[in-house]
């Protein structure tokens, strides 16, 4: 099912919009309401976004390209803005489509249905969100490029190389420290260091993600 993320600080507006899409059969929708919390949902890479562009801690425009940057999924701008060079931005921000406040909810409703259905039967995709130079040691993450060394590129390295598949902590153990003794706190803390350079939000991680009791599993960077 179809994943949903509504952008708006006018709670009555955003509820509306979620009442209309459940309605129509959307079963998983979500709210942001501020600038803030929704840079730190879209990590969740949802199948469409509607994206108020007047937030009062930021622009919708700025989330459109954060957006883009991850993912080919559908941006709709529903904004309060209704003059031509208003839609002109909303689409070189990013968009699929631009609807004005206030809107009809049953056209509301179409648009999002026709770009949920286009951007499903294409195959969606979520974009390279990083890649890993092994002879440099270069970490590129969102076209920031960090320098690994020590430990953390053994580590990196190791994940890298086994993208995909659940690497238990005894064959990071081997890998890395090379069966030195070392307490599943070390591991930890060099896990937690290369979060806070790949993941969005390190505590809830989408890239680098923990296998309970086993291991760890390193997403892959390429277009999935």
């Amino acid at each position: 099912m179809p994943s949903i993320l509504i952008v708006e600080d006018e709670l009555e507006i955003a509820e509306l919009i979620k009442f209309i899409l459940v309605r129509e059969g959307f079963e998983k929708v979500d709210i942001a309401s501020t600038f803030a919390q929704a840079k730190s949902m879209i990590s969740a890479h949802y199948d469409t976004y509607l994206l108020d562009i007047n937030l009062g801690d930021g622009s919708g425009y700025d989330l459109g390209n954060e957006i883009r940057e991850m993912t080919d999924a559908p941006i709709l701008y529903v904004s309060a803005n209704t003059q031509d060079r208003d839609k002109i931005k909303g689409f070189q921000n990013g968009a699929d489509d631009y609807i004005t406040k206030p809107f009809n909810p049953m056209e509301l409703a179409v648009r999002v249905k026709v770009n949920v259905e286009r951007y499903m039967k294409s195959g969606k995709k979520e974009k390279v969100l990083y890649s890993f130079d092994e002879r440099n040691a270069e970490l590129t993450v969102r076209d920031k490029k960090y320098l690994l060394s020590g430990k953390q590129y053994l580590l990196m390295q190791y994940l890298y190389e086994h993208q995909d598949e659940i690497c238990t902590k005894e064959q990071i153990y081997e890998a890395v420290w090379e069966n030195q003794f070392v307490d599943d706190n070390t591991v930890m803390v060099h896990i937690r260091k290369l979060r806070e350079k790949l993941e969005v939000e390190p505590s809830k991680p989408k890239l680098l993600l923990t296998s309970r009791g086993i291991g760890y599993i390193l997403k892959s960077g390429e277009d999935r």
